[in-house]
């Protein structure tokens, strides 16, 4: 009977590791501002939208959606799109994470994110250019049609 609940536990432990799920809450999901910057800047070629959210705020959770959306529609090689929690709790955090099906990066961020991006209320959509330049920054809900439509002025085929 040990065996079998070994076999079963490995079993199931190697699957986990290979199913293709939502974003994966980890310990290490936290990002700071200099390492964003980095992102950003490691993107050149490319478009950037930064999303900052929470799990609680519900217009935020009315723009996940249409974000997700998004990433499904746009490839990779044109657009980097990151979600950043502004969550001060992480088990709210990775609570979320694992119910939303999240098809970007997300992370937690760190103390010193919202003053860098200036993130006095969220949800808080900041936008760069293929060129790594600030193009768009706003606070409020930002639906998915106006996101396109900004990308799309700005030289993307949203």
């Amino acid at each position: 009977m040990r065996a079998i609940l070994c076999a079963l536990a490995a079993c199931s432990l190697f699957l986990a590791c290979l199913w293709p799920g939502p974003a994966l809450a980890r310990d290490d999901m936290t990002i700071t501002a200099g390492q964003l910057v980095d992102r950003i800047s490691q993107s050149r070629g490319k478009f950037v939208v930064i999303n900052f959210w929470a799990s609680w705020c519900r217009p935020c959770q009315q723009e996940i959606p249409e974000l997700i959306t998004l990433r499904r529609d746009i490839p990779e090689s044109d657009l980097v799109l990151l979600g950043i929690s502004m969550d001060q709790n992480s088990g709210d955090f990775f609570r979320f994470v694992k119910q939303m099906p999240f098809n970007y990066p997300v992370y937690q961020g760190g103390e010193d994110v919202a003053g860098l991006f200036a993130v006095g209320s969220i949800p808080k959509m900041v936008v760069f250019n293929r060129d790594g330049e600030m193009i768009h920054a706003s606070e409020g809900y930002m639906s998915g049609d106006e996101l396109r439509e900004l990308l799309s002025g700005a030289g993307e085929g949203a």
